[in-house]
């Protein structure tokens, strides 16, 4: 938390001291003897509780409406980000009811507690107008129960959304880990056949050197074998255990990092980079960002394929977050298969070269940095991923 905020805080927190204090009836009490002794100062008393009175009045009903607009403008411009807006919307569920039934139940309170008749053969506070109003308190339980139970149901939401997600990273990252000890026992055991099939290539090259078509048919051969090899190294290196080198980076290092190494390929996708002023500074392994950004950059421009498509990256700082949002309005994904897309070997895309193993990696990249990793899509209209990652705790 920044200075200002801080200051801030502590203001807040000073009027709320101040307000106590200030409907304590035992002050009150000392005030309006020390008045009533002093003749002078009944009138000067008497304005100090209605000008105190209708200043924290004024400042409690600030405060509420100022909270709800606060909720409602974080809820629309972070709508996109599912968790911050999901944690915003139950939070605010939650102040309706007490709001209500703070207004409800206590709007006289104020208003009796400052009001004194100054004789002591009088009660010095007015008593609430029960007779008017005695058919609304005896609701005042029922209502009550109403709000507590739609706070807890909102609680018991979010908790389960909340559970929801972490149960489906669990089984992601299981689904990774067994993946990992597949593709190490696949990988003894192809390699040994591959190193057959590219040396009997060589070898028949060698002999079958004035055959062209041969010659030309043993080279794809050769080639595929190659592009085997590749495809399973790096699935191997993708899926074995990371050893992340934490430390304190500008969001926006890896990022332009990433959509440089697409500077030089040949697409028709344009990438637009939307940065902050202020610098976002984030706790994370450099390096492994990079190459999570850069696999979900390859996944959208290869759904956007020969269309002259768009793939906005945008950068932005929401409370402890710092949040990348890499959107492309290619294709889309069917609703059926968001959920899959983070688990190894899933892929829409047919080849030989592609094991779907590219978004089960930045999924354990962001995991494993404390992060979240969502995605939203529109078949048809756009895909979205949001990824959020720690920023550096400043004291």
């Amino acid at each position: 938390m920044n200075a200002k905020l801080r200051f801030v805080y502590m203001g807040l927190a000073a009027l709320s001291v101040i307000q106590f204090l200030f409907y304590d009836p035992s002050i009150h009490l000392y005030f309006q003897d020390l008045a009533f002794e002093t003749e002078r100062l009944t009138l000067l008393y008497q304005q100090f509780s209605h000008i105190g009175d209708t200043f924290f009045q004024i400042l409690n009903y600030s405060y509420l409406i100022i909270s709800l607009a606060l909720f409602i403008y974080y809820y629309i411009r972070y709508y996109k980000l599912r968790s911050i807006r999901d944690h915003v919307l139950y939070m605010m569920i939650c102040l309706l009811p007490i709001t209500f039934l703070h207004l409800f139940i206590f709007y006289w309170a104020p208003s009796n507690f400052v009001r004194t008749t100054f004789s002591k053969s009088f009660i010095n506070y007015l008593q609430p107008p029960i007779n008017l109003f005695l058919t609304e308190y005896r609701f005042f339980p029922l209502i009550a129960a109403i709000a507590i139970a739609i706070m807890n149901y909102s609680i018991f939401k979010y908790k389960a959304n909340e559970a929801r997600y972490l149960n489906t990273n669990l089984m992601t990252k299981k689904k990774i880990d067994t993946a990992s000890l597949g593709v190490r026992a696949f990988t003894h055991a192809i390699k040994n056949h591959l190193l057959a099939i590219r040396s009997e290539s060589e070898y028949l090259q060698e002999k079958l050197s004035d055959d062209e078509d041969a010659i030309y048919s043993l080279k794809l051969i050769s080639e595929s074998c190659e592009q085997s090899f590749n495809s399973i190294n790096q699935a191997n290196e993708k899926l074995k255990e990371i050893t992340l080198k934490m430390k304190p980076v500008p969001l926006e290092q890896p990022v332009e990092k990433a959509i440089q190494r697409f500077s030089s390929k040949l697409s028709k996708a344009e990438i637009y980079l939307e940065k902050t002023e202020s610098n976002i500074l984030v706790h994370i392994d450099e390096e492994q960002i990079n190459e999570a950004i850069y696999n979900i950059l390859k996944n959208a421009v290869e759904a956007l394929g020969n269309t002259a498509g768009t793939i906005t990256v945008r950068l932005n700082q929401v409370d402890q977050w710092g949040t990348v949002t890499i959107r492309d309005n290619g294709p889309g994904i069917e609703a059926e298969n968001a959920d899959d897309i983070f688990t190894p070997f899933f892929s829409t895309k047919p080849s030989i070269t592609n094991w779907g193993i590219g978004l089960s990696f930045c999924h354990k990249v962001v995991t494993g940095h404390g992060g979240k990793i969502e995605v939203t899509s529109a078949l048809g209209e756009f895909t979205q991923f949001d990824i959020l990652l720690p920023l550096v705790k400043r004291v």
